[in-house]
């Protein structure tokens, strides 16, 4: 399985710091391709928000978005098959995905 953690905690930090990343989790499981899918399309958000101005309905779509994939990675952190060498990047993870909703509000 690809280090798809390692991926998105990279992927976030760049996010935060405005560039436009892209990942690929294709890891062979419905919910990481789904997280997966998901950045990229909360991705996407945050350019056009960033090339438009953002308004209030864009805002309020982008942290919709991205509390949906907090709540997945939550719940795969809990229960999904992780290997345990994974289960700090994943925190780490989160972390990142919380430093960009605080920067969002």
């Amino acid at each position: 399985m690809v280090n798809w953690t390692g991926e998105l905690r990279r992927a976030f930090e760049r996010l935060g710091a405005g560039e436009r990343p892209r990942v690929d989790l294709s890891a062979g499981d419905s919910t990481v391709d789904e997280i997966g899918t998901e950045f990229n399309a909360l991705a996407a958000d945050m350019e056009r928000m960033k090339a438009e101005g953002a308004s209030r309905e864009q805002l309020h779509r982008a942290r919709n978005r991205l509390a949906g994939i907090l709540a997945a990675l939550q719940v795969f952190g809990e229960i999904g098959d992780l290997p345990a060498a994974d289960k700090p990047t994943i925190r780490d993870v989160i972390e990142e995905a919380r430093k960009l909703d605080a920067q969002l509000r």
